[in-house]
């Protein structure tokens, strides 16, 4: 049986300390680390959009200082999505990672070292993952060499929902890791892939959509990559998006998302994929309930224009396909044990009743 630890954070003052305590408890004291290896941190850098669009800043400091008071070599990397960085076989078309990570926040006064993933290049910075459970990619997909790279990893993901997904969460989090051929592959499978067509042809990527349907699948198995090297998921959430998503504006500044601030903040924490993942969408679909019906509005659309996510709360929790596919390839269980501290009784009650819809 596998441990999440959900901490509350009651106010400002205490929120460091609270990071710290979570990440030293679900890390077992960080006993996977041996001085001088390298841990590559993967934040959620989707857009230069300030948190809760992107990952909580506080909590890479904190994370990050830790590490290297350890003797941890820490890098940060991620690579921003296509409509903000763009990267085809000639080069960068557009945009660039490191700066969307100064610009969202993350950076602050942190001055351990970003890597935008796409800064080595299309053959150089990237190379092709296959193995014997990889069911929906017909031919694999390629990777960050920073994979490789590394002695270990930690995700780092926000809470928020997204347009095409549903929810973008620890599995989503790992889309950054991979070259943009097969990033765009996996979106052809996907519902709104309209402007990934149009990004594909700008960086003149010859994508298909292979009519397998494995969107959600494709996504969860790109984690099979990096399962070995894995320590700990981790979502800092004082704030959350629980509508759109994962940028904080869709369609230019038409619509905004619906940010919802926590009371008691959370930290959810786990080595266990499947344990964040599951209890993350249930506390997401609590957040979506408190909401008016008026704020809802954009997101029922979304639904329908989707075709392929279910509202928050319409269904069960382990019905979600991320978790469903997960749970086939063992990426985590289904058997938790949740340790508590300043969570709200009625919280607990609400995902308690969730999490025994299986």
């Amino acid at each position: 049986m596998s441990n999440l630890y959900v901490f509350g954070i009651q106010n400002h003052h205490e929120e460091e300390a609270i990071i710290k305590e979570t990440f030293l408890k679900a890390t077992n004291n960080i006993e996977w680390l041996k001085k001088g290896e390298t841990v590559l941190l993967k934040p959620a850098l989707n857009s230069p959009d300030p948190y809760p669009a992107t990952t909580h800043p506080l909590t890479v400091k904190i994370i990050s200082e830790i590490l290297i008071e350890r003797g941890a070599n820490v890098i940060i990397g991620d690579q921003s999505g296509v409509g903000h960085v763009l990267h085809g076989p000639k080069g960068v078309l557009k945009g660039s990672s490191s700066n969307n990570y100064s610009k969202s926040g993350m950076k602050g006064n942190n001055k351990v070292r970003f890597i935008g993933f796409e800064e080595k290049g299309w053959e150089k910075g990237f190379f092709h993952f296959q193995s014997k459970e990889i069911t929906s990619w017909q031919n694999g997909f390629y990777i960050t060499n920073w994979i490789k790279k590394a002695d270990h990893i930690i995700s780092l993901p926000r809470l928020s929902t997204h347009v095409q997904a549903g929810v973008t969460l620890g599995f989503k989090n790992m889309v950054g890791l991979l070259r943009e051929d097969s990033r765009l592959e996996f979106h052809m499978n996907g519902p709104l892939s309209l402007f990934m067509n149009m990004r594909a042809k700008q960086a003149k990527i010859e994508v298909k959509d292979d009519k397998s349907d494995s969107f959600f699948k494709k996504i969860v198995e790109i984690s099979l990559a990096i399962r070995s090297k894995l320590r700990l998921t981790m979502i800092t959430a004082t704030k959350a998006q629980v509508t759109l998503g994962p940028d904080k504006k869709m369609l230019g500044p038409l619509f905004s998302s619906q940010v919802v601030t926590l009371d008691p903040g959370v930290v959810i924490a786990s080595s266990d994929q499947i344990a964040v993942e599951v209890y993350a969408i249930a506390y997401l679909s609590y957040l979506y309930c408190q909401i008016s019906l008026n704020k809802k509005l954009i997101q029922k659309f979304i639904h329908l224009l989707n075709g392929q996510i279910n509202e928050l709360g319409k269904k069960a929790v382990w019905d979600n396909p991320f978790i469903q596919h997960a749970l086939d390839l063992r990426l985590g269980t289904n058997d938790f044990n949740i340790e508590y501290v300043g969570i709200p009784e009625k919280i607990q009650k609400y995902i308690s009743a969730s999490l025994k819809n299986e």
